[in-house]
């Protein structure tokens, strides 16, 4: 059920992407922000960037995970009742 859940969101998740990045150069952007070190960024002079961008990507994640764990649980609670 989760996996088809996971195919049934991808219009959320279009619109989620498009709600936190502008676009894929801005998204490839908080890729690579998430996988270079702090202390790098730190001295490129984009530590602020850095941590904006990694947060982003990760409450995007987060979002995306926890919709799908929320429509989980009201499925199986609703075929529960119907048992």
């Amino acid at each position: 059920m989760i996996i088809l859940l996971l195919f049934l969101n991808i219009p959320v998740y279009k619109f989620l992407f498009r709600v936190f990045f502008v676009d894929n150069d801005d998204y490839s952007e908080s890729i690579r922000h998430t996988f270079t070190p702090n202390i790098i960024s730190l001295f490129r002079g984009e530590y602020w960037k850095d941590r904006m961008n990694t947060a982003r990507l990760q409450f995007f994640i987060l979002i995306c995970g926890g919709i799908v764990v929320l429509e989980y649980l009201v499925l199986h609670k609703i075929i529960d009742i119907f048992r």
